[in-house]
């Protein structure tokens, strides 16, 4: 009989980083066969894979549980050393969380509170992965207006993107897919691909979320105008 060998798939590979017992190895296999994808669980920061191990988009579940306040910052400087460009996902957050979580974490796609549900999480998690995010609308507030008064690093002006670049931006904030966007404008799905890897390029910003903050500050778009249907409430 032939031992089952965990895969990471290329497109999204899933690194869970929470305390290794039977309850994280349950809730890794749940995860693993909601999502249809491979999970790779992560105890220890001397266990963090290497970039090459996973892909260029490497996904990250953070159980802020386990990792004590004390330990995030050695956590995060060490993940955002290795996986640049990786996004993050936050698991079992306070209720209490503000901004100051946000900022620890900059390449934040996604925010799950202790008491959501594993429903919750599988549809919001998917969301990710499609390429959304997940933040409540209250703190995706308050971050913005920390940066739009100067208190964190300034974003990049709009002025650095083209104004075919600007378009794609707007159509992301609404929730549109690369092929809506194609249509939309009358260009290739490539086109648009193309389009938004320079954008990434350009500012620098490879999250859902951090863009959308740019957006924001930017006046490239509204904030009632961004999607509803991949934030919470």
């Amino acid at each position: 009989m032939c031992k089952e060998v965990l895969l990471m798939t290329p497109e999204y590979p899933l690194v869970l980083i929470t305390e290794n017992n039977a309850q994280a190895t349950s809730f890794q296999r749940h995860l693993s066969e909601q999502l249809g994808l491979s999970i790779l669980l992560v105890g220890e920061l001397d266990a963090l894979p290497e970039p090459s191990e996973t892909g260029a988009q490497t996904l990250l579940l953070i159980d802020l549980d386990y990792l004590k306040s004390a330990q995030q910052a050695d956590w995060s400087k060490a993940i955002c050393s290795r996986f640049g460009e990786a996004s993050a996902v936050l698991l079992n957050a306070p209720t209490s969380t503000d901004r100051e979580l946000l900022l620890m974490w900059p390449h934040t796609s996604g925010l799950f509170f202790r008491q959501d549900n594993l429903d919750r999480l599988v549809i919001g998690i998917r969301k990710v992965l499609q390429g959304e995010y997940w933040i409540p609308r209250h703190l995706l507030c308050d971050l913005v207006d920390y940066y739009r008064k100067g208190s964190g690093q300034p974003l990049r002006n709009q002025t650095l993107l083209t104004a075919r670049e600007q378009e794609i931006v707007r159509h992301l904030m609404t929730g549109a897919s690369n092929t809506e966007i194609a249509d939309s404008l009358f260009i290739s799905i490539h086109t648009v691909t193309t389009h938004r890897r320079n954008i990434a390029r350009k500012l620098d910003i490879h999250s859902p979320a951090g863009l959308t903050i740019y957006a924001i500050v930017n006046k490239l778009v509204d904030i009632s105008q961004i999607k509803d249907a991949a934030m919470m409430h």
